[in-house]
């Protein structure tokens, strides 16, 4: 650097003074809230003079200077905090579907679509049967309301064996069984 003569160090000085410039003023010039010039300030990115005062030459020079420091992020990559916040959002979700296939919350897809196939396939056994047992009976039968009683008698018998059937604690023990299988896989 070259020396300066006292007179134009003076002088020098004295016009850096008069460029002190309020927070606001960078703000505004760095395209930045008042608090994060304050910020930059703070952690010794820009110069700070007095309260609330800043050198603008200087607190210029040492913004380009951090904005230069600073690697860019090519374009459609992440920066390390964005895919450490992804991880641990997907841990967190994982997490959150362990816990709820333990207590029994979720079940697995496959199991529910076979269990509901299986089940379907019953009634339908059911319902395509009721003619052959209902038949005999109905012959027998003098009037329709002694028909449409079997009949109503007859599905009514078929419901219940539905409901009380052991498909349930088959459908039971084939959930625990899965979800007992999913909590291996993942350990």
């Amino acid at each position: 650097m070259v020396a300066k003569s006292n007179a134009t160090g003076f002088a020098a000085d004295a016009a850096d003074a008069a460029l002190m410039v309020p927070v606001s003023t960078l703000a505004s010039a760095f395209d930045l809230t008042p608090r994060r010039v304050q910020q930059l300030a703070a952690d010794g990115i820009i110069p700070k003079a007095e309260r609330g005062r800043y050198p603008l030459i200087e607190a210029v020079r040492a913004y380009l200077d951090h904005i230069r420091a600073v690697p860019e992020i090519p374009e459609g990559n992440m920066d390390p905090a964005q895919a450490r916040a992804r991880k641990d959002t997907a841990l967190a979700i994982s997490a959150e579907i362990k816990n709820n296939i333990s207590m029994g919350k979720l079940i697995s897809q496959e199991v529910v679509v076979t269990t509901a196939v299986a089940m379907l396939g019953r009634v339908k056994n059911k319902l395509l049967s009721l003619p052959t047992r209902a038949a005999p009976r109905a012959k027998m039968a003098r009037t329709v309301e002694e028909v449409r009683a079997l009949i109503a008698a007859e599905v009514d018998l078929i419901l219940i064996e539905l409901s009380d059937g052991p498909d349930l604690a088959e459908a039971a023990q084939a959930v625990t069984a899965t979800i007992a299988a999913i909590e291996d896989e993942e350990d």
